[in-house]
Protein backbone atom coordinates (compact mmCIF):
# COMPACT_ATOMS: atom_id res chain seq x y z
CA UNK A 1 0.00 0.00 0.00
CA UNK A 2 1.56 3.68 -1.16
CA UNK A 3 1.23 5.90 2.01
CA UNK A 4 -0.70 8.41 -0.21
CA UNK A 5 -3.54 5.54 -0.06
CA UNK A 6 -3.48 4.96 3.45
CA UNK A 7 -3.87 8.60 3.96
CA UNK A 8 -6.73 8.72 1.73
CA UNK A 9 -8.41 5.75 3.15
CA UNK A 10 -7.74 6.27 6.79
CA UNK A 11 -9.45 9.75 6.80
CA UNK A 12 -12.30 8.93 4.90
CA UNK A 13 -13.46 7.65 8.20
CA UNK A 14 -12.81 10.51 10.25
CA UNK A 15 -15.34 12.67 11.64
CA UNK A 16 -16.77 15.79 9.57
CA UNK A 17 -14.45 18.71 12.09
CA UNK A 18 -13.12 22.40 11.62
CA UNK A 19 -9.56 22.50 11.38
CA UNK A 20 -9.31 23.99 14.85
CA UNK A 21 -11.43 20.69 16.24
CA UNK A 22 -9.49 18.24 14.18
CA UNK A 23 -6.33 19.60 15.35
CA UNK A 24 -7.66 18.84 18.70
CA UNK A 25 -8.63 15.91 18.17
CA UNK A 26 -6.06 14.08 16.30
CA UNK A 27 -3.41 15.76 19.40
CA UNK A 28 -4.97 14.23 22.18
CA UNK A 29 -5.89 11.29 20.34
CA UNK A 30 -2.25 10.91 19.35
CA UNK A 31 -1.42 11.21 23.10
CA UNK A 32 -4.15 8.63 24.01
CA UNK A 33 -2.98 6.16 21.41
CA UNK A 34 0.87 6.80 22.40
CA UNK A 35 -0.41 5.88 25.81
CA UNK A 36 -1.61 2.92 24.64
CA UNK A 37 1.02 1.57 23.04
CA UNK A 38 3.16 2.71 26.14
CA UNK A 39 0.87 0.46 28.00
CA UNK A 40 1.76 -2.52 26.38
CA UNK A 41 5.16 -2.02 26.29
CA UNK A 42 4.97 -1.38 30.66
CA UNK A 43 3.27 -4.92 30.82
CA UNK A 44 6.16 -6.66 29.08
CA UNK A 45 8.92 -5.50 30.25
CA UNK A 46 7.53 -4.31 33.64
CA UNK A 47 5.35 -6.49 34.45
CA UNK A 48 6.37 -9.78 32.72
CA UNK A 49 4.06 -10.42 30.87
CA UNK A 50 4.52 -11.82 26.87
CA UNK A 51 4.67 -8.88 24.32
CA UNK A 52 1.34 -8.87 22.52
CA UNK A 53 2.61 -8.03 19.63
CA UNK A 54 -0.75 -8.48 18.50
CA UNK A 55 -2.21 -5.57 20.55
CA UNK A 56 1.15 -3.88 19.95
CA UNK A 57 0.47 -3.44 16.07
CA UNK A 58 -3.12 -2.17 16.57
CA UNK A 59 -1.78 0.37 18.83
CA UNK A 60 0.74 1.61 15.95
CA UNK A 61 -2.23 1.51 13.58
CA UNK A 62 -4.10 3.76 15.62
CA UNK A 63 -1.26 5.96 16.35
CA UNK A 64 -0.54 6.14 12.16
CA UNK A 65 -4.56 7.05 11.90
CA UNK A 66 -3.87 9.59 14.03
CA UNK A 67 -0.48 10.99 12.12
CA UNK A 68 -2.78 10.85 8.78
CA UNK A 69 -5.81 12.62 10.27
CA UNK A 70 -3.51 15.62 11.64
CA UNK A 71 -1.28 15.60 8.79
CA UNK A 72 -4.80 15.97 6.48
CA UNK A 73 -5.99 18.85 8.94
CA UNK A 74 -2.86 20.67 8.43
CA UNK A 75 -3.15 20.46 4.81
CA UNK A 76 0.12 17.70 4.16
CA UNK A 77 0.46 14.62 2.57
CA UNK A 78 1.87 11.67 4.67
CA UNK A 79 4.41 11.63 2.28
CA UNK A 80 5.53 14.90 2.66
CA UNK A 81 6.28 14.38 6.32
CA UNK A 82 8.08 11.63 6.01
CA UNK A 83 10.42 12.85 3.08
CA UNK A 84 11.09 16.21 5.45
CA UNK A 85 11.78 13.71 8.32
CA UNK A 86 14.13 11.43 6.27
CA UNK A 87 15.64 14.45 4.74
CA UNK A 88 16.53 16.31 8.79
CA UNK A 89 17.61 12.78 9.39
CA UNK A 90 20.06 12.36 6.65
CA UNK A 91 20.98 16.01 7.56
CA UNK A 92 21.20 15.32 11.12
CA UNK A 93 23.17 11.62 10.52
CA UNK A 94 24.91 11.62 7.55
CA UNK A 95 26.44 7.80 8.18
CA UNK A 96 24.14 6.58 11.25
CA UNK A 97 23.25 7.66 14.74
CA UNK A 98 25.70 9.37 17.14
CA UNK A 99 25.40 11.19 20.19
CA UNK A 100 27.96 13.83 19.40
CA UNK A 101 25.53 14.30 15.96
CA UNK A 102 22.41 14.57 18.32
CA UNK A 103 24.44 17.16 20.70
CA UNK A 104 25.52 19.30 17.47
CA UNK A 105 21.84 19.26 15.76
CA UNK A 106 23.58 19.80 12.32
CA UNK A 107 19.72 19.96 10.81
CA UNK A 108 19.72 23.45 12.77
CA UNK A 109 20.53 26.59 11.60
CA UNK A 110 23.17 28.10 13.99
CA UNK A 111 21.81 31.15 16.23
CA UNK A 112 24.50 33.84 15.99
CA UNK A 113 22.89 35.99 18.98
CA UNK A 114 21.98 38.65 16.62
Amino acid sequence: MQVSDYQMMATRTAKAETMEQGLFHASLGLAGEVGELCDAVKKHLIYGQKADIKNIIEELGDVAWYLAYFSEKVGVSLETVFRMNIEKLQTRYPEQYTDELAALRLDKEVDDGC
